[in-house]
């Protein structure tokens, strides 16, 4: 019986430490997914300097990969633009900086723009003015974009672009508890933080249940 339990016992341990695995993983993502008419239609990559290689402005590339990593401040972007910095007094990250680029064409409107709707999932109400900070490769520059439509409920915003490159979810913070950044440039939160530490307590628990069951058996 002590043998059939112990080798359960393991087999849970197993599990749990491989899922803790699942989670860091998806910690990695872009925080930003396709969604209705657009899946499919567009991919959203995490923003690296490889996926990034069409900014030919090093500055602004470099630029973009501080504000990534936290080591920058969002408003550090405006530079001398007076009306980019009024744009992001008061903004927090929402999501990093992501590669948003079309496929087959991706969905077009009337006039030609690019119709985008993606999933946030830390897109809450007490995130308000959400807005989109987009860099152009094609005109070479910076621009705010207000969404057509942001759904708090199914977590969903859709806005439009003339065209496609890094891009990145920015709001105005008006609670505390959601999992937005503050405008210091710190990294996203992913949700992943307070599972992690469920995860290992029941796996230290669980091994040390086995460990137990072990020595006495050889007792």
């Amino acid at each position: 019986m002590k043998k059939k339990l112990l080798g359960t016992l393991l087999a849970v341990a197993l599990l749990v430490t491989q899922s803790i695995g699942v989670f860091a993983a998806d910690s990695k993502t872009t925080q930003a997914t396709p969604s209705g008419d657009s899946v499919g239609k567009y991919e959203m990559t995490e923003g690296t300097r490889e996926n990034f290689s069409e900014v030919s402005s090093p500055e602004v590339l470099e630029q973009i990969l501080a504000v990534n990593e936290g080591t920058a401040t969002l408003e550090s972007i405006a530079g001398q633009s007076e009306e980019l910095k009024a744009e992001l007094q008061g903004k927090t990250l929402v999501t990093k900086f992501f590669d948003l680029v079309p496929i087959d064409g991706g969905v077009k409107t009337e006039d030609g723009k690019y119709k985008v709707t993606f999933t946030v999932p830390n897109l809450t109400e007490a995130l308000k003015d959400v807005k989109l900070l987009h860099y152009s490769t094609v005109r070479n520059v910076w621009e705010v974009i207000t969404p057509s439509d942001v759904n708090y409920e199914s977590k969903q915003i859709t806005a439009e672009f003339e065209d496609l490159s890094p891009v990145a979810v920015i709001a105005t913070k008006s609670g505390a508890g959601d999992s937005a950044t503050s405008g210091s440039g710190t990294s996203p939160q992913t949700g992943v933080g307070s599972d992690w530490g469920i995860y290992v307590s029941a796996a230290v628990v669980l091994l040390g249940a086995a460990f137990v069951l072990g020595r006495k058996k050889r007792a």
